[in-house]
C-alpha cells in the first residue's frame, strides 16, 4: 500500500472522526448537566399533562402511545437505513431524540408557544391570533428549541458532529422525537374532544391527520436547519458556507409556517388550499434533496479516500468505490450489469464495500479480524463462492 494513499486514509478518518465512540455522561462538561436539566423538566411537564387524562382517557392515550413508538421505529429505522457510510453511535442518536421528545417540546416549544399566543392575542385579538398564532409562533419556537439540540450535541461530541450529513441524520432524529411527542399530544386532544364522548372517532381522526402530515414534519424541517448550523459553524471537515447555512435555517421556518397557516392562506378555499400545502410539500421535498446534494460530495470524497487503498490491492475496483460513493453512482453500476444475476452480484459487493468502509472505520485503518474477514466476503462475492456456513 503506498504512503499517499494510508496518509489520504488516515486524514479521511481524523477528519470525520467515523468510528468514534460516543460517551454520554460528561460531569465535567456544563453542557451535560444543562441537558439532563432541561430532558429532566420536560419530562416533569409531560407528566405533567398526561397523567391526569390517564384515568378516563387511559385507553386513548394507551393506543396514541403505541401508535407513536411504531411511528417512531419505522421513521427511525429509515433514518438509520440512508445514513450510508459509518453510522452516528446509537447513544448519540438516542440522546438527540430524547432531546427532541423532552427538552424541546415540554420544557422549551409548548410554554413558549402558549406565551407567544397568549401575546398574539392581546395585540391583535384573538379572532386574528386564532387564523395566524399557529403560523407565526411554531415555526420560530419549535425551531429554535429542536435547533438547540444540535448544539447540544456538537458541545457533547465535537468530533462526531462534523459535516452536513451529520446535521441531517441527527437533525431528523430530534425531530422525529419532537415529532412523536406532538403527535401524542394531538391524538390525546382529539380523544378528549366532546368531553371524550367519542373517544375512538376523535382518536382515530387525530392519528389519521397527524401520519399524513408527518411525512412534511419536524423530521424534515430539523435535518434541514441542523444542517444549516454546521455550514454556519463550520468545522475540521465542513469550511464554514454562511449563505448555505442561513438558507438551510431560513427555509424550514418557512416551510412549517406557511404549513401552520393553511387554513388562513387559503381563506376557506379547499381548491386552494390543496394548492398551497402541494407546493409547501415540493418545496420542502426540494430543498431537502439539495441539502443531500451539498451534503454528498464530502461525504463520498472521505470515502473514496477510506477505500482507496483497496483499489491498489484488489480487494476492490475503481468503478466500485465509485459506486459506493452514492446513491445514483450505485444505480448506475449496478444497470451496467449483464445479466440479472450480475446485478444482483454487484448490488451486494457495493453494500460489502461500505461494510468494509464502516469497519475500517472502527478499526482506523488497522488490518484487524473483521477488516479480514470484510475483505474475504468481497472476494467471496464477486467470484461467487456460497456463504460460508
Amino acid at each position: 500500500m503506498s504512503t499517499d494513499l494510508r496518509d489520504a486514509r488516515a486524514e479521511a478518518l481524523e477528519a470525520t472522526a467515523w468510528g468514534e465512540k460516543f460517551t454520554l455522561f460528561q460531569p465535567r462538561n456544563i453542557v451535560f448537566w444543562m441537558l439532563l436539566w432541561l430532558c429532566g423538566t420536560g419530562v416533569v411537564k409531560g407528566w405533567q399533562m398526561f397523567s391526569p387524562l390517564s384515568g378516563y382517557f387511559g385507553r386513548a392515550l394507551l393506543i396514541a402511545s403505541i401508535v407513536g413508538v411504531i411511528s417512531a421505529l419505522v421513521w427511525g429505522w429509515w433514518f438509520r437505513h440512508i445514513d450510508r457510510y459509518e453510522r452516528q453511535p446509537v447513544k448519540l442518536v438516542l440522546t438527540g431524540f430524547v432531546w427532541g421528545a423532552t427538552a424541546a417540546t415540554f420544557a422549551i416549544a409548548v410554554p413558549a408557544n402558549e406565551a407567544l399566543g397568549s401575546l398574539y392575542g392581546k395585540w391583535f385579538g384573538q379572532v386574528w391570533a386564532q387564523d395566524w398564532s399557529a403560523g407565526l409562533s411554531a415555526p420560530f419556537v419549535e425551531e429554535t428549541a429542536k435547533g438547540i439540540g444540535i448544539v447540544v450535541l456538537l458541545a457533547l461530541a465535537p468530533r462526531l458532529v462534523r459535516t452536513p450529513a451529520d446535521g441531517l441524520l441527527l437533525g431528523a432524529f430530534i425531530g422525529l422525537g419532537f415529532q412523536t411527542s406532538e403527535d401524542l399530544l394531538y391524538s390525546v386532544a382529539g380523544a378528549t374532544q366532546g368531553f371524550g364522548a367519542h373517544q375512538t372517532d376523535g382518536l382515530v381522526g387525530s392519528v389519521a391527520t397527524r401520519i399524513f402530515s408527518d411525512i412534511i414534519s419536524h423530521p424534515l424541517f430539523t435535518a434541514l436547519f441542523c444542517a444549516g448550523v454546521i455550514y454556519l459553524l463550520g468545522s475540521p471537515a465542513q469550511p464554514r458556507r454562511i449563505g448555505r447555512g442561513l438558507a438551510l435555517i431560513v427555509i424550514p421556518i418557512v416551510v412549517h409556517g406557511v404549513w401552520d397557516s393553511l387554513l388562513a392562506l387559503a381563506d376557506g378555499s379547499n381548491v386552494l388550499s390543496a394548492v398551497i400545502m402541494a407546493g409547501d410539500a415540493l418545496f420542502a421535498l426540494t430543498a431537502l434533496w439539495i441539502a443531500f446534494v451539498w451534503a454528498h460530495p464530502r461525504e463520498s470524497h472521505f470515502a473514496r479516500d477510506v477505500l482507496g487503498p483497496e483499489i491498489e490491492t484488489g480487494i476492490l475496483t475503481d468503478e466500485e468505490v465509485t459506486a459506493a460513493g452514492g446513491w445514483r453512482q450505485q444505480r448506475q453500476y449496478v444497470k451496467a450489469g449483464a445479466n440479472r444475476d450480475d446485478k444482483k452480484k454487484r448490488r451486494h459487493i457495493v453494500r460489502a464495500a461500505l461494510d468494509l468502509c464502516a469497519d475500517l472505520a472502527d478499526s482506523k485503518g488497522l488490518d484487524t479480524d473483521e477488516i479480514v474477514n470484510s475483505r474475504a466476503e468481497i472476494t467471496r462475492l464477486r467470484i461467487g463462492l456460497p456463504t460460508p456456513s
